[in-house]
């Protein structure tokens, strides 16, 4: 796991889709950038809440600064992630959750 520090620019509370959205910058001179499982992790830390309702939706590095522009959302519950977020980002997110049960064991 690369180290990084996680600055959240913009937190908002959508009523409408139950979620929080969340603007980010990542913060990682001198290393890769990190992964969505990573961010996810950090972030579901950072908030006390479950990594399965953290969705990373976007990540976009700035060259040669180390530094990383992210969107993340975070919900109340599994099944609004899974009627909202589009296939792409739930198969992602699947990915993730897949990779850390398996280093788990």
């Amino acid at each position: 796991m690369s180290e990084f520090e996680v600055q959240v620019v913009n937190k908002r509370w959508n009523p409408l889709a139950e979620r929080e959205e969340l603007d980010l910058v990542l913060v990682h001179v001198a290393k890769p950038t990190p992964s969505r499982c990573e961010v996810e992790e950090k972030v579901a830390q950072m908030l006390g809440v479950d990594k399965k309702l953290v969705v990373v939706t976007k990540l976009l590095s700035e060259y040669g600064i180390g530094r990383t522009r992210a969107r993340a959302h975070v919900y109340k519950n599994y099944e609004r992630l899974q009627k909202l977020e589009p296939e792409k980002v739930k198969k992602l997110h699947e990915q993730c959750s897949q990779a850390q049960e398996a280093q788990a064991q």
